[in-house]
């Protein structure tokens, strides 16, 4: 097969695909389908892999030849029978879903089949996602329609049990490592967000404004000091992370998973790992090696049980300052051997 999107979507999502294509074969093929899956999973690529496969004049081995004057209308986004609906600004309204809703009256333009893609499902407002209901139940013969989201908790109930639901694989680390050079984070701060997060989309907001960065530098001077059980980490507490985490709820929780993070990273040096393939503080790990010799394992492992309680205090809203204060004073006991700090 040539080269392209198509193959992107096999390189992403080899499992999904073979399945597609026994679907197809089989004649099977669902009439709508809701595809699961973080930003840079490959939601758009397999969307697009379907479209072509099928169009395409002349598929060969239960593949699209990508060269068909079908494909290459669908490669440049100019074929008439597929409709594509997204978010304007924040939301996809109801004005968008009537209008996808007239085409799904009219006739395929020149073959049997219409394909709608709908990007950032979740976004629908709750008009527009009702407004779509009856279409998803009865869209009427030849007609396909593919809805992607990486939210399926924010999808309507009602639509979730009306389409077919796949779940994209996760990517593999080193894919989303390349899809985040290609969206320009730098590669640091990527090492240290996939070890957070799989999402690219969250990752990005989270760069923006350089928070990310300062994020981690906050961390890393919090962590110096708490690592040689100095109480200079109160401080840091006071004067850097409760600044970074402003009163955001979602900050707070990334930042206290860089604080454990950080700890599962010298455990794990601690414990002979050293690959950067199992690491995320790739930028900091001469610092990490240096604290994961100066302490036994079994005080480290008690450190990192620590830091893996905070979410559950977090979410029984405990403000975060008193969270990562109480955390840092757990810390500094438990290093300077005052066991009975460890609850």
């Amino acid at each position: 097969m040539a080269n392209g999107q198509s193959t992107r979507a096999e390189q992403l999502q080899p499992a999904l695909i073979d399945r597609l294509k026994r679907v197809i074969d089989n004649q099977e093929l669902a009439h709508a389908y809701l595809l699961v899956g973080p930003t840079g999973a490959g939601k758009a690529e397999v969307a697009q892999w379907l479209a072509l496969r099928l169009f395409c004049l002349h598929p060969h081995d239960n593949e699209p030849d990508l060269t068909c004057a079908e494909c290459q209308r669908i490669l440049s986004g100019n074929h008439p029978d597929i409709v594509t609906a997204e978010p304007e600004g924040r939301q996809i309204k109801i004005d968008r879903i009537r209008y996808l809703k007239s085409e799904f009256t009219k006739s395929a333009m020149e073959g049997k089949q219409k394909l709608f893609i709908i990007k950032d499902a979740e976004k629908m407002t709750t008009s527009a996602a009702n407004s779509l209901l009856k279409f998803i139940e009865e869209p009427g013969p030849g007609i396909y329609i593919l809805m992607l989201t990486s939210n399926k908790s924010a999808v309507l109930p009602t639509i979730q049990s009306r389409t077919q639901v796949l779940e994209l694989a996760p990517l593999s680390r080193e894919d989303l490592l390349q899809v985040l050079t290609a969206h320009e984070i730098p590669a640091g701060q990527a090492q240290v967000a996939i070890g957070i997060t799989d999402s690219v989309k969250e990752i990005e907001n989270w760069c923006a404004d350089n928070w990310f960065s300062n994020a981690i530098q906050g961390v890393v001077q919090w962590y110096r000091h708490a690592s040689k059980g100095q109480m200079m980490a109160f401080v840091d507490v006071a004067t850097v992370l409760v600044k970074l985490a402003n009163r955001d709820r979602q900050r707070q929780q990334v930042l206290l998973d860089l604080i454990t993070l950080i700890w599962r990273d010298t455990l794990l040096i601690a414990n002979g790992i050293q690959e950067s393939d199992r690491l995320h503080f790739i930028n900091d790990q001469q610092l990490l090696t240096e604290v994961s010799r100066h302490y036994p394992v079994k005080q480290l492992l008690t450190v990192s049980q620590l830091t893996l309680d905070t979410r559950h205090e977090l979410e029984q809203n405990i403000s975060f300052q008193n969270v990562v204060e109480q955390l840092t004073i757990k810390i500094v006991q438990a290093l300077n051997g005052k066991t009975e700090a460890h609850p």
